[in-house]
Order: C-alpha cells, then structure tokens, then sequence
C-alpha cells in the first residue's frame, strides 16, 4: 500500500537555552538567556552593550524576553534574568547528537539550522511506522538521550508541517491529516505562513486579509496586484498546497563570522585586528570541513547604520588565515572612508571547493601556510581555543555565528 507524502518538520525548544540548562540544571525554572559574548555565568552580570538575545526560555517568555531583543532591553523587562555567553561549539556539538537520531529514521533530511529539520519518512513507514509513531519515537529518545525538548509537527508538505511544528511549543506534536490542510491553516493568521514577512502581512491587512483562510479564498488577480507575481506560489500555501521535496544538503556554499563592538571603532588599526580575528574563524570553518574558498567578502556597518558589503576573488582557492586576511583586508582598506565610526564588522567566503590533495609545481598560494594553520588547529582542538594563535589577542567576545549552508558542518 502506498503511504501519503509524509513530512516532519522537528525544531528544538528554545535550544541554546535548553543546552545551557542540561549543564547547569540548577538553573531549572528560573528565567534564562542566551545571549552575547561578555555576559554572565550564573551569579553574576556584566554590562549588556550591544549583545542581543540568541534564546530566551520558556520562563523568560512571559516578561517579553525574545530572541533577537537586545539584552539591556531584555534586563529592564525581566531584572531578575540569567543571561549566559553563547556557546556555539557546544551547541553545534549537542546538534550534531540530535542530527544523528534523524538519521536512524530516514536519509532523507534537511536542516534548517543547528535546532530545526525537516525529515521525509515516506518511505520509511513499514519499518518504522506511520508518521505520527516516527514522531513520537524521535521525540521520546530526543528527551531521554539527550535531555531536550522538541516539538514536531506532521503533514503532506513543508510547509505546513512547520507550521504545525510550531502551535503548541514546548514539547507539542500536531498532527495534520492529509487532505485536512486548507481547513487547518484556515483560521490561522497570515503570519504563521512562512515567507509572509511584517510587509506581506501588512499589504494584506490593508485589503481586509488577516487568516490564511481569507488568503486562499481571496482572487488571484488581487493577490498580485497587491504582492507582484510572488502572490500565486504564496496563495498556494496558503491552501495547503506545496510539493518543494525534502532536500539534503551536499556541501556549504558560504561561511562567514562577524562582530558588533561594544563601542563603535575608529581605529584602522584595531579594525584591521580584528578582521585578522575574523578571517581565522572562518579559515578555521574552511579547514574543519576540508574546504577551500575562491573569493572573500567583507561587511561594514557604520554607528549610523549604514552597511556595506564588498567582495572579491582570491588568486586560487585557498583556506590559509593569512590569505584570506590579506584579501579582506585589502576589501577594507578600498572600502573604508576615514572619520567613520564602525559598529559591526564582517568577513566572508565563498565560491567554495573542495581542493585537490595534490600541490601542483607553479602554485600560486603559500601550501606552508595552510600546514601551519592545520598544525595550529590540532593543538587548540587538543588544548583549547586559546592554545595558539598568529602573535594576535583573542576576540573579547565571541564572533556572532552566522548560518552557514548546512551541509555536515561540525564546530571548529
């Protein structure tokens, strides 16, 4: 008997914050945060700056405490707050357990990020049961292996399984039956659909379309005059309606680091410093996946808010830090107007390859140095992060950590 399309989209609650309670239990039910690189272990806390919220849980909620909220914000809201440091090795690390339980369920999955996946179990079913079993099965080993909470949602699409995924957080399964998907996104708001951003919602509001239900039954034609050509595929899934497949990912097509200051820089110099920072972590990236990058980008954002973005090519795809800072730096140097105050800055890669083993005779790139960033990437994974470093101080805080396109990618 062929099974329906059978579709899991599984996302872990509040993950950073569930991470941090499993090695500090006794901070069970007190309000938490995640959040920045200068702020405190429990017992203590420094002044927020500009750090924002990576995850707030679920006792924190209900002041108002939001990912993405800036923590002197998320303070004043919540004073009673623990705020810890944002730990992304570990929580790459406790992800990659959690990816390792999908994978006894299906080949078939994709990851949205270190704490969301969606799985296809179609075919997987008479070894492991209907879709509503896998689900409860992954959740339950999720919970007793790892000590975390999921929630999952089950449908015929991605879409609305997503959606599902997120109605009764934490820990909640819903299930959507198919041919139950029109009459169960119905009554929802149209910001429950994903890619119905602040201003598609607002565009339809404005023409008297506030659920889902009113977006499927409303006239194509004004849905485009409102929305452009994008209205017809976002009507459809609004319906219920959406064949995308579950895609695995095969290899990153970008990596970047960046860093917002407490204080806004003028220094060249100390920019430059920490664009060497920067450009480390992302060779570091490279190397740990066993890739190389043939163009480099760099991101600025100026105390006003402006941002800037410039790119360039690399002479021949290389993972070496110094290569990667000199392209960078030069990026900078081209780009930076003097008497502006810097905020945020970034670097990038991309173009990404995998290299051959083989050094050719009339290499352009220095091999020596990727040697010497292997050998120095040995020793901090067997010492610490701090064991070794090109004759340069670490990042006071952490570099933020930007998505990578997931493709296997392990913490450095």
């Amino acid at each position: 008997m062929l099974h329906p399309r059978t579709i899991l989209h599984i996302d872990l609650d509040a993950f950073f914050a569930s991470c941090e309670l499993r090695r500090r239990p006794e901070l069970a039910g007190r309000p938490l945060a995640v959040g920045g690189g200068l702020e405190s272990h429990p017992g203590e806390r420094r002044r927020p700056g500009r750090g924002v919220v990576a995850a707030a849980s679920y006792e924190a909620r209900p002041s108002g405490v939001r990912s993405a909220m800036p923590l002197a914000e998320a303070f004043r809201r919540c004073p009673d707050l623990v705020v810890l440091p944002v730990d992304i090795a570990h929580y790459a690390a406790v992800s990659k357990e959690v990816f390792r339980i999908f994978a006894a369920y299906t080949p078939l999955v994709e990851p949205g990020s270190l704490d969301e996946a969606f799985l296809d179990v179609t075919g997987c079913q008479l070894l492991h049961g209907s879709g509503p079993d896998i689900a409860r099965e992954i959740q339950g080993r999720i919970a007793g292996e790892l000590s975390l909470p999921a929630s999952v949602g089950v449908a015929t699409s991605k879409t609305v399984a997503k959606i599902a995924s997120d109605l009764r957080k934490p820990r909640g399964l819903v299930v959507v039956p198919a041919g139950e998907e029109e009459r169960f996104l119905a009554p929802l708001p149209i910001s429950r659909l994903p890619g119905a951003g602040p201003r598609t919602t607002e565009r339809l509001r404005l023409v008297g379309i506030h659920t889902l239900g009113a977006l499927a039954a409303a006239p194509t034609s004004l849905l485009v005059e409102v929305l452009g050509p994008g209205a017809k595929g976002l009507r459809l899934r609004a319906c219920g309606v959406d064949p995308a497949p579950v895609l695995v990912p095969t290899m990153a097509k970008s990596i970047s680091r960046e860093s917002t200051f407490d204080e806004d820089l003028l220094d060249h110099a100390a920019l430059e410093e920490r664009l060497r920072l920067l450009a480390a972590a992302v060779g570091g990236r490279l190397r740990a996946n066993g890739l190389a990058a043939a163009t480099v980008a760099i991101k600025v954002r100026f105390a006003d808010f402006e941002t800037l973005s410039r790119r360039g090519p690399l002479g021949q795809p290389t993972c070496a830090d110094v290569e990667l800072f000199r392209a960078a730096r030069q990026l900078l140097r081209s780009a930076l107007p003097e008497g502006r105050a810097v905020r945020l800055l970034g670097v990038g890669v991309e173009g990404l390859v995998r290299p051959d083993p083989q050094m050719g005779l009339f290499d352009q790139v220095d091999r020596r140095s990727e040697r010497v960033d292997r050998a120095m990437d040995e020793l901090r994974r067997r010492f610490g992060g701090a064991a070794i470093a090109r004759g340069t101080a670490a990042l006071a805080d952490s570099p933020d950590w930007n998505r990578d396109h997931l493709g296997g990618l392990g913490p450095p």
